[in-house]
């Protein structure tokens, strides 16, 4: 099929952009809604600046910056502090929040689980569970249902058994309705996360502390659940490798960063299949063509690692998911000196906050950029690497990017395969960007099933 013609104005509804009203009420919207708290300057200025209650707040949708800030002079920049009092109730001081010499202890701690070698034996993992999510979406016959749990639930068990080689039976409900519970209150920015110092006591911190001990208690017992279990016969997964790092002193590290795995592995995924299956029922001919791709290409269990090169039409429809709705859709940095960026300024102990959602939406870097248009990433057409982000850049990138690439693409090669996906009533998807990219509700889907000729 020629992917030239195919569907090539699908545009999604977003946000209203904000209008300039000041660094105030950027702040402020970042906690309603990332994607209307930065002003459209931003789109046309590579630096904006402001001063909020003695703090310099710099907004950089711009290559040339990202370049400066995470990768020539990264040393001079540290996470946002915001971002632990946020992520810490619950990913504590795992991967995801630490900084220095803990994050590179941990990061040598988990690497190993993500090398190349391991990449055939996840994705049996992933076969496995997406073929099992198959089968469970087939009793649906036809009947309006809520994908985005659906995908949640997938990635849940793709991570917990890849990763942790745990079944999600016993757990996965309670940890998904916590997770979604902490993505829609206290996992949300208030302004005293930014403008309090970190000992004066607040609501939303008393709320965070006793969110915190109920997911502890939670995250002890998937811990004492896989301790109970053995180790694992196979090559070892990535609880064994956290084990033998972190010493029998360090339990809490270890709740932490399993937390970590769990959460950041299911919750990214999952928004990506639903915002990819949210993309395709707008776009039934690119939808034809990744099922007319996937029915040509081995994806059983011995033979998908191998196949997967084969979805090339698959694997743009993923990128350009990731592009329009990045899961991971901003990334912040605290300055430790002063710096000149793009020709600005920056002092030091700024807070310099890089959105990467406009960077991608950005009509500077991209042609056509509200549409969805998956041929941009067809025939070795390749973007500025400062201006595609979805997994972040420099020493902090997602340890799990290539694992979560290669889930999305067998996942949504398997589901459109087997099923012509729909969408039920009229009402426009939004994204909400609070700590990742949701969708403002969550739709009903149609899945039938295909019949290829």
């Amino acid at each position: 099929m020629n992917s030239t013609a195919l569907d090539p104005a699908v545009v999604l509804p977003m946000p209203a952009i904000s209008p300039d009203r000041g660094g105030l009420q950027v702040l402020m919207g970042l906690r309603r809604n990332a994607y209307t708290a930065f002003p459209a300057r931003c789109l046309d200025e590579p630096v904006v600046s402001y001063r909020v209650a003695g703090r310099t707040l710099v907004l950089t949708a711009w290559p040339d910056a990202v370049r400066h800030v995470m990768i020539t002079h990264a040393d001079d920049y540290v996470r946002l502090p915001v971002g632990r009092r946020v992520l810490g109730p619950i990913v504590g001081q795992g991967l995801l929040v630490s900084e220095g010499e803990p994050w590179r202890r941990q990061r040598r701690a988990m690497s190993p689980a993500f090398t190349p070698r391991n990449v055939p034996m996840l994705t049996q993992h992933i076969i496995r569970c997406t073929e099992a999510a198959c089968r469970r979406l087939e009793l649906s016959c036809g009947a309006p249902i809520d994908l985005l749990r659906e995908m949640q639930m997938l990635s849940l068990e793709i991570a917990a058994t890849s990763l942790f080689s745990l079944e999600v039976s016993t757990f996965g409900p309670q940890l998904q309705r916590m997770t979604s519970e902490y993505m829609q209150t206290v996992g949300r920015l208030y302004l005293s996360d930014v403008l309090l110092p970190e000992g004066v006591p607040t609501i939303h911190r008393v709320r965070r502390a006793l969110f915190r001990r109920r997911w502890t208690r939670l995250m002890r017992t998937i811990v004492q659940q896989r301790r109970t279990a053995g180790p694992v016969s196979t090559a070892r997964d990535l609880f064994d490798l956290l084990s033998e790092a972190h010493a029998a002193d360090r339990e809490d590290l270890l709740l932490d960063e399993v937390s970590t795995m769990i959460v950041a592995g299911h919750e990214t995924t999952a928004l990506t299949l639903f915002w990819a299956c949210t993309l395709l029922a707008h776009a039934p001919q690119w939808q034809a063509a990744i099922a007319e791709e996937a029915s040509r290409t081995d994806l059983s269990v011995e033979a998908a690692a191998s196949g997967m090169s084969s979805l090339v039409m698959t694997r743009a429809v993923v990128q350009e998911t990731l592009r329009l709705y990045s899961p991971a859709f901003m990334t912040g940095r605290l300055a430790l000196r002063s710096h000149e960026v793009c020709g600005t300024t920056i002092p030091e102990r700024s807070i310099v906050l890089l959105p990467y959602w406009l960077l991608h939406r950005s009509p500077r870097w991209w042609v056509r950029p509200e549409v969805f248009d998956p041929s941009r990433f067809l025939n070795g057409r390749e973007p500025d690497r400062f201006t595609f982000l979805p997994f972040g850049i420099g020493r902090h990138v997602c340890i799990g990017a290539q694992l979560a690439l290669s889930e999305s693409i067998l996942a949504v090669a398997s589901l459109v395969r087997r099923f012509m996906v729909t969408l039920t009533g009229e009402r426009p998807v939004l994204p909400v960007g609070t700590l990742s990219t949701r969708p403002d509700h969550s739709p009903r889907f149609v899945l039938r099933p295909r019949r290829m000729g």
